[in-house]
């Protein structure tokens, strides 16, 4: 289903064993809710959104943040960034040397 107000957010309902409606949005990591009818959850989904979106809102109108993100950037750009299987790889061949 996608819910639609100050953004369009698609949604996923499941039925839990306790009879309670599960729903999430995949697009946003943790973003839960439920209620004992579909309709019920689908309001309490809309307001855990409108929750999470401001939250982010906040989050990246703090100037910290903003000159993290940028430093990240840079630090990607110039490779010093490594995802979690190059540094494992790394950390393996520097074993095998000792």
């Amino acid at each position: 289903m996608t819910l639609s107000g100050k953004s369009t957010r698609k949604v996923i309902f499941s039925l839990g064993e306790d009879g309670y409606w599960v729903v999430e949005c995949p697009s946003l990591p943790g973003c839960i809710s439920q209620g004992k009818t579909k309709a019920e959850a689908t309001a309490n989904i809309r307001e855990a959104i409108e929750g999470y979106e401001a939250a982010l809102e906040e989050i990246e109108a703090n100037p910290e943040f903003v000159k993290m993100m940028a430093q990240t950037e840079s630090d990607i750009r110039a490779g010093r960034v490594y995802t979690q299987k190059q540094v494992e790889t790394k950390l393996r061949t520097s074993k095998k040397r000792r």
